[in-house]
């Protein structure tokens, strides 16, 4: 594995989530305020869990990119290009394309886009959500060879 990071959310989103304990707590204190703890920190759990089972993993092997659930051989992509805020911002607002695969999430502000150069693959290129950009590309780079 040349390169892997899985995107958990920050820690303030999990701090975030702690307000759901009040709300089942609230719902509960009429049957019991034993109960309410209970399926309130159930319920945390449960968000918890899905925040970070649900983050997206990026990775590059030897022979594969892969984000999530996605893969794609590394001899069908060209040459990475490391976004930094502002061309971030302007890949997903203005410069939107729709025909392109996206693994993006909000916690993250950087991106790397890799064009798909396979011409029967109608995805134009791979906008990937990162925390290490400059690793992830050197990464790609490397496994190209």
């Amino acid at each position: 594995m040349r390169h892997r990071e899985r995107l958990l959310p920050p820690v303030w989103l999990f701090a975030v989530c702690l307000l759901v304990v009040p709300a089942a707590v609230l719902v509960f204190l009429p049957i019991s305020p034993v109960w309410g703890w209970i399926v309130a920190a159930a319920l945390y759990a449960a968000v918890a869990i899905f925040l970070v089972v649900a983050s997206p993993v990026v990775a590059v092997d030897d022979a594969t990119l892969s984000a999530g659930r996605a893969r794609i051989p590394l001899a069908a992509l060209g040459e990475p290009e490391v976004l930094d805020a502002a061309g971030s911002y302007a890949a997903l607002h203005a410069q939107w394309d729709a025909r392109a695969y996206h693994s993006t999430v909000p916690w993250t502000r950087l991106l790397v886009r890799v064009p798909v150069t396979d011409p029967a693959d109608p995805t134009t290129a791979w906008v990937l959500s990162t925390r290490r950009p400059d690793a992830l590309a050197a990464a790609i780079r490397d496994a190209r060879g």
